[in-house]
């Protein structure tokens, strides 16, 4: 029997499976493309992502392969976002398209020992008290697997969240706009936006020579998803907002996508949950879809994994859902948001996209929403706000370590995917000895030097969030103070 099985082969059920590995699960990845899709949804890897695969020693190898676009967009706001404000250490948002993310996402999946079975198909699930038998097709024939758990990563019409009878609530489309990843002989010298009446253009590098155009046009953004979109629209949709067509050519992929947005009322029943596009869907607006389902993932893995393997404290993987919904509901406020200055066309309209960019060019608001963009300053669940430090409960960004081992950052500490424990004070007994060493197969401790001020402590969990800081001088009162937190994440 299988401790996970995951449906879905896209990014976000490809870093669940190493994620999972990582504390030796047992698990395999059922795909029904036979082959990877070499179109590419997502086209951007936030810094918040980069960050995450960081802690687990992968982020060059992504960078590699992309190209770092220190700034984003709001809604087309003319006043850009600024990436270098954010305080992480990958300060910027890095053009590559999904087929690439996936595919370094597989090879490395498949190196720490995950079985990615493509060809495969979730048709149906039947949950026990101990384990779930899944129905799976490939190609004529249906055979069924038992496993401990199952995570449906497989999409917005995800056959794991209907199987499971998790509710999909949420408004159906009600306008369109249109992407096309195409060759340019007049390319722009780094990322393009344009507003007016008319509508809202993006131009934007994606790798290969090819760029991604994405147009919102008031003229035709009431069309079906499902009507064709042809070059020649294209090159007339594009002179029309911009004023010059750059020169298009050789389309890679053309298509349409609405606004349609959804939540999963739960992102668990029983021994099945859900993650990434099964768990929400919303307009494509800041690059954020793909990336708010690995940050899912990375949340789900460690808490599943320990659950798995008796280490789990209770309500800890229930915890996945009541700090990933939040998390969810915040992009898609923000998505909803920006679709309004997207699609501005009367005078109003245009004026409120004016104002928002004039917001924006003060620098605090800009690196408020530049982080929220990148990937950090999740909200906490409501009524659950941490108590004690501010730093409790955020997304670590950009600390700067001096460790005896020398690592520069908290990221080089964290590849095992286990809490760490920062003692910042000098001391070597950042927590009671009896608390430490039932838990040292399963928390890692480090003495360092950081900039924080008055911070002496942290403690961190898997997913880059910080459980706990303390400011105590104290050893053992510091000591005192961290073990009921620690508690409540290993036992």
């Amino acid at each position: 029997m299988l401790d996970v099985l995951i449906a879905g082969a896209g990014p976000v059920g490809l870093w669940l499976a190493a994620e999972l590995r990582l504390h030796g699960v047992e698990v395999a990845v059922v795909e029904r493309r036979a082959a990877p899709d070499g179109r590419s949804r997502a086209v951007g890897l936030q810094a918040g992502t980069l960050d995450t695969f960081a802690t687990r020693g992968l982020a060059q190898r992504f960078i590699e392969r992309g190209t770092p676009v220190p700034t984003g967009h709001f809604g087309a706001a003319t006043t850009r976002l600024d990436f270098s404000a954010v305080g992480a250490v990958h300060p910027f948002m890095l053009a590559l398209g999904q087929s690439v993310t996936e595919q370094l996402l597989e090879e490395h999946a498949v190196a720490v020992g995950a079985r990615v079975l493509r060809g495969q198909e979730v048709v149906s699930l039947t949950q026990g008290p101990d384990a779930v038998e899944v129905v799976i097709r490939a190609g004529g024939t249906h055979r069924t697997v038992r496993a401990r758990w199952v995570v449906g990563c497989d999409g917005t019409r995800s056959a794991v969240r209907q199987a499971a009878g998790i509710d999909f609530p949420g408004q159906d489309t009600t306008m369109t706009g249109w992407l096309a990843d195409v060759e340019l002989d007049d390319p722009p010298t780094g990322p393009l936006a344009a507003t007016g009446p008319g509508g809202s253009f993006l131009a934007a590098p994606i790798g290969d020579g090819v760029h991604r155009l994405a147009g919102l046009s008031t003229a035709t953004m009431h069309r079906g998803t499902g009507e064709p979109l042809t070059l020649a629209e294209v090159r007339e949709q594009t002179r029309a907002l911009l004023g010059r067509d750059l020169g298009l050519r050789n389309p890679r992929w053309l298509s349409r996508y609405g606004n349609a947005t959804r939540q999963a009322a739960r992102y668990r029943a029983g021994r099945v949950l859900v993650a990434g596009d099964a768990a929400h869907m919303f307009f494509p607006a800041g690059g954020q879809g793909m990336n708010l389902g690995i940050q899912d993932a990375t949340n789900l893995g460690w808490k599943l994994a320990a659950t798995l393997q008796g280490r789990a404290p209770d309500g800890l993987l229930d915890s996945y859902d009541t700090e990933r919904r939040p998390a969810a509901r915040a992009v898609i406020d923000n998505t909803r948001a920006q679709l309004a200055l997207f699609a501005a066309a009367n005078p109003e309209q245009i004026a409120l996209r004016e104002v928002w960019s004039a917001a924006l060019a003060e620098p605090r608001t800009n690196r408020q929403w530049a982080r929220r963009i990148a990937g950090f300053d999740d909200p906490l669940p409501a009524g659950t706000e941490p108590g004690g430090h501010p730093l409790n409960g955020t997304r670590l960004a950009g600390l700067a370590l001096n460790t005896p081992a020398g690592a520069p950052t908290a990221h080089p500490l964290m590849h095992h995917g286990r809490p760490l424990l920062l003692d910042l004070g000098g001391t070597t007994t950042p927590c009671p000895t009896d608390g430490l060493e039932r838990r040292a197969a399963t928390v890692d401790t480090e003495t360092a030097h950081a900039l924080w001020r008055d911070v002496t402590a942290v403690l961190i969990r898997p997913d880059a969030r910080i459980a706990w800081a303390g400011t105590d001088t104290d050893p053992q009162r510091r000591a005192a103070d961290c073990l009921p937190t620690l508690r409540t994440l290993c036992r």
